[in-house]
């Protein structure tokens, strides 16, 4: 997203109006001729000047309240950037021993895609889940998938076939890689 800086802009036109108010004088001396090339050097240092701060802009980094690419999910090849990750405090029911439960928010096309993705056990057994919600649908309920934590636990993979939650009927392969935020929050 590119940002104009208000006070560069501000500036070029502040010296444009003075320019153009001094140069309403009708005196067609030589001090005339003078004065347009005087203007011509300054509306070119405005130019300049107002140039610099957007390259600036453009090189810096990404603003507040956007998010850089923080994990790739891909649905039967097409592919999805996650750029909120929330790795919310594993619930504790009694059931279900979590690991990890990590949300992951993104948009395509202007619609908010989601893949999250459960690292549990119950009595032992690990019965993992991943769901999706994007263009393609709501889709989850895989019993075993193929998840790995890196050892340091900062960042999650794996593929897993999902089920279309409303029919039943249709699936989609997921293969994602998504990065695990160090602090936990409460996502209930």
């Amino acid at each position: 997203m590119r940002r104009v800086r208000p006070i560069g802009v501000a500036v070029a036109s502040t010296m444009l109006l003075l320019l153009t108010a001094c140069g309403g004088d009708t005196d067609d001396s030589d001090g005339g001729a003078d004065q347009s090339a005087e203007e011509a050097t300054v509306t070119e240092d405005a130019v300049e000047t107002d140039a610099a701060p957007e390259e600036a802009v453009e090189e810096a980094e990404t603003p507040p309240g956007a998010s850089a690419e923080q994990g790739i999910v891909i649905v039967d090849g097409t592919e999805y950037s996650i750029t909120e990750l929330r790795n919310c405090e594993p619930l504790d029911d009694g059931v279900f021993e979590r690991e990890l439960e990590l949300q992951g928010l993104g948009e395509a096309d202007g619609e908010r895609v989601q893949i999250d993705v459960y690292l549990q056990q119950a009595n032992g057994v690990d019965l993992h889940e991943v769901s999706w919600s994007g263009p393609e649908g709501v889709f989850g309920g895989p019993e075993n998938p193929n998840i790995t934590l890196d050892a340091a636990g900062t960042s999650v993979r794996g593929v897993a076939t999902l089920v279309d939650g409303m029919t039943q009927t249709e699936t989609v392969q997921v293969d994602f890689d998504l990065a695990v935020p160090a602090e936990t929050i409460a996502c209930r």
